[in-house]
This record gives C-alpha cells, structure tokens and sequence, in this order.
C-alpha cells in the first residue's frame, strides 16, 4: 500500500525492520553505472521504469494511474532515505532487530523453496485429464441444489438499465454477440459482470453476490428478465439464461475449470510431499537429521 511506513511512531520499530527487509530490493537497486534511463535516484540508488511499473502492478487496478504512479516514486524516495539513514545509524548491528532480521530472512527463503517446488509441479492439463477425472467423480458432483446461468450487469444510469433490458428481451438472434457488447458498452464494472455470467454456478451462490432475493431468481424462468434494481448508486440488470433442477446429472463443462484447478493443487501437493520427503531421506542418509525415536519414521 502507498502509505508513510513511519506516520504512527509508536510503529517506529517494526517500520524500521521493514525498512531493513527492503535491503534486498534497493541494493539491487544501487548500481556502481547508473542504468541508461531511471525515473528517480537517490544516492547510487536508482529507480528505474521497469521497477515502477511492477510496483504500480503490485497495487493492482487503480483509477488514476498518473497519481498513482507518482505517489509511488514519493513512496520510494521516502523508503530509500530512511533505508539509507538506518545503515547510517547502524540499526542493523542492534540485537533486537538483528534477530528479527534473521527470523524474516529465514522465513523468506522458505516461502521462496516452496513456492519454486510448487511451480515445477504445475502440470499441463489435456482435455483428456480433465474427462477422466470428471467421469471418476461424476456421481458425486450430481446437483445438490440448482444450478443457473445468467447474463447480469450493473450501469451507472436507469436509462442505460432499460435499454439493456429493452435489448435482451427483443433480440432472440445471436444472444451471445448481444451480451458481449452490451457489457462493453453499458458495464460499470465489465470484468464482474463477465465472471458472473460466466458458466453455471448454484443458484444459492449467486443470490449472495447480487441485490436480488433466492425466490426472486427462483421465480424466474429461462429468458426472463428480473425487475432492475437500484442498489449502491448503481442499476442491476439480470436475465436467466438456463436453470437446472437439484438431482440433475452435471455436464463437463459446469466444473471443467474447477477441475483444472483441483487438479494443479494436487500436483502441487504431491511433488511438496515428495520433494520433502527426498530431503528428509538424504539428511538422515548424510547424518544431518536427528529425530524423537517416535518420528524418526
């Protein structure tokens, strides 16, 4: 987050240690030759665009970039100077944040071994992997409750509300393309809408996102447009598009991208388990590892 790490100083101690964490990142930073082009510098540290441009993609989506971009330089030089004023102090020989340096970097490295471990498990899925699983536990995703897919959007405006609705409820020709340019055109908030009216997903489930009540959508049959509702300053639109009823034998394509997913997990999972246990095996071998006899198993 862009905010002052020391504006609270009864906080002084813990942002001096993540000012001292931050030694890796600006000491890659600082360069004997400065680099060609850099947006900011401070001393030998410099701060090129590339960096900004993983900081501001850190942030995520943001409104006003040429802000927040420049809230991020500020950040940065306010970051760099401190970091520069603490080894001037020597902050780093003082017991206290020696230690908790330590702790950091030690579990630093071990978030980075096991996300490397899971990375090199992350397998490439066929259609074919995905079906096989699919017809393993067919029986077991049968629907439990209703399942529904629908088109919904939110507009900043009434009339822009209307109009969707007008649209989707006279043109049966090509309901797709329509819906795609109407997110396009008439969402506040296009990426939401998208998601939501992506695939199947319980009814229960879908009531929870949206200002409208399980009956109302249960009320609703396939094609039918529910009233426009005026929630947060925004109009929601919504249309079900298909409803299948609890017991229903499931289809592939409701749960293909779970399964994609389920499926990268437990890989993940397994080459953890395994890679562990290859450590576990040549640190006994090497006489490194020393155990309770009762988990020396």
């Amino acid at each position: 987050m862009l905010v002052p790490l020391l504006q609270d100083p009864s906080r002084g101690l813990r942002a001096i240690l993540i000012l001292l964490c931050l030694a890796m990142v600006l000491v890659g930073c600082r360069s004997k030759q400065p680099p060609s082009s850099y947006v900011a510098r401070v001393g030998s540290h410099y701060l090129t665009q590339d960096e900004l441009s993983r900081m501001l993609d850190d942030i995520g989506p943001i409104p006003d970039s040429a802000e927040a971009r420049q809230q991020a330089i500020d950040q940065w030089v306010t970051n760099t100077l401190l970091y520069r004023e603490a080894l001037r102090r020597d902050l780093a020989s003082v017991e206290e944040i020696k230690q908790k340096l330590k702790r950091q970097r030690r579990s630093l490295l071990i978030t980075a071994i096991t996300n490397r471990i899971k990375e090199k498990a992350t397998p490439s899925l066929s259609r074919e992997d995905v079906r096989t699983y699919f017809e393993q536990h067919k029986d077991q995703m049968r629907l439990r409750e209703p399942y529904v897919n629908v088109r919904y959007l939110a507009t900043s405006s009434s009339a822009a509300a209307e109009t969707v609705r007008q649209k989707l409820r006279s043109n049966t020709a090509r309901p797709d393309s329509l819906w795609t340019r109407l997110v396009r055109t008439y969402a506040a908030d296009s990426s939401r809408a998208v998601q939501i009216s992506r695939g199947f997903q319980p009814e229960r489930r879908l009531t929870q996102q949206l200002p409208y009540s399980q009956n109302a959508l249960s009320a609703l049959d396939e094609g039918e447009m529910a009233a426009i509702v005026q929630k947060d300053q925004r109009y929601h639109v919504l249309q079900l598009v298909r409803r299948f009823s609890e017991g229903a034998e499931p289809k592939l394509s409701w749960f293909a991208d779970r399964i994609r997913q389920r499926l990268r997990i437990r890989a993940r999972k397994q080459m953890y388990t395994r890679e562990v246990q290859r450590l576990r095996s040549e640190a006994r071998a090497d006489g490194v590892l020393e155990l309770p006899r009762s988990q020396s198993r």
